[in-house]
């Protein structure tokens, strides 16, 4: 049976829930069909070690698409991420104390990657369902965008035949009570979200740049 890996984030910058992980942990084990199931891993949000840990799991699932998950506080909307940026710099600790700035995730990368994701046809299926969720250039320069580059870093040189990219969540309703004027989105909204993501991934081809 192919595996789709889906990781999420483990609570950071004071949250008691991170809903990267809500969504994940809520599709483990889920079956697409009978060809297709999900495995869920929790990263820790700690530069490096989330690298490691991503790694690993990809050796040991052998996926076909990883999608991951993150948090991004005051969206609205799914952030369907295109570029993964080779730059760190942390607006505060991560969860073991560390704050790099102004330095790389890999030091003789290139300066970004594009997702291999069919982003496009993803939006289109999410709108269909009435999803909010847009296009992104920019995931940040923390864990985040950390872990992105260092998944497309890996998909570049070990694992070429996966599809792979990241994908900023909003808050849960739950976070966004005592939040005033923040956005926020169910879990449920967000699960379901997240099948379709797996589904267009695995039938449509990735974006085709027009140059």
């Amino acid at each position: 049976m192919m595996k789709v890996l889906i990781t999420g984030f483990e609570p950071f910058a004071g949250e008691a829930i991170n809903p990267s992980w809500q969504v994940a942990s809520a599709l483990h084990g889920w079956q697409l069909d009978d060809e297709v199931s999900i495995v869920s891993v929790k990263l820790p949000c700690v530069f490096k070690q989330c690298l490691l840990q991503l790694e690993q799991a990809i050796s040991q699932f052998k996926p076909v698409v990883v999608i991951m998950l993150g948090q991004a506080g005051g969206c609205a909307q799914l952030q369907l991420e295109k570029i993964a940026s080779n730059f760190i710099n942390a607006p505060y600790p991560d969860n073991a104390g560390q704050q790099p700035r102004n330095t790389l995730t890999a030091s003789h990368g290139p300066a970004a990657y594009f997702s291999n994701l069919p982003i496009n046809a993803m939006l289109q299926a999410l709108h269909s369902q009435q999803i909010p969720a847009q296009l992104s250039l920019s995931a940040g320069s923390y864990v985040c965008n950390h872990s992105f580059y260092g998944l497309m870093h890996l998909i570049k040189n070990q694992f070429a035949s996966i599809k792979g990219g990241f994908i900023h969540l909003p808050y849960l309703p739950e976070q966004a009570l005592h939040k005033a004027d923040t956005a926020s989105m169910a879990l449920a909204t967000l699960i379901d979200a997240i099948k379709i993501c797996v589904e267009v991934s695995l039938l449509q081809q990735p974006d085709q740049l027009v140059v």
